[in-house]
């Protein structure tokens, strides 16, 4: 997936800028976990349908050194619900779950504690 930088939709900016105020948390990191728990849910997010009028991450920060396991599991992802393989479809792909992950964090978290209530 050829991506430098990711633009996550307004909503998403003020939930994570919350969820750090909640969890001390940085961005990135609480947009990683959102980004894994989208991933796990069975239905696909609506592709296109977040605005990119929000911050904007390097990605390598947003990633950091997972960022190949996280391209695999989107390519993975991706290939088993028949998205498409083009970069440009694999990008709005990955905003889709950012910005997915995000709102479902924000409904799951209220504090540092109840990030532990989210692992198996």
């Amino acid at each position: 997936m050829q991506l430098n930088r990711i633009h996550i939709s307004e909503d998403s900016r003020n939930k994570l800028s919350m969820l750090k105020g909640r969890t001390g948390l940085l961005p990135n990191v609480l947009s990683r976990i959102g980004l894994m728990l989208s991933l796990a849910e069975p239905n696909e997010p609506e592709l296109g349908a977040d605005a990119t009028d929000g911050s904007e991450f390097n990605r390598f920060t947003l990633m950091g050194e997972w960022d190949p396991l996280i391209v695999a599991l989107l390519e993975e992802r991706g290939a088993v619900n028949e998205i498409g393989e083009s970069n440009e479809v694999l990008v709005k792909y990955f905003r889709a779950h950012l910005n997915r992950g995000v709102r479902i964090l924000y409904g799951r978290v209220k504090g540092l504690e109840d990030l532990a209530n989210l692992l198996p």
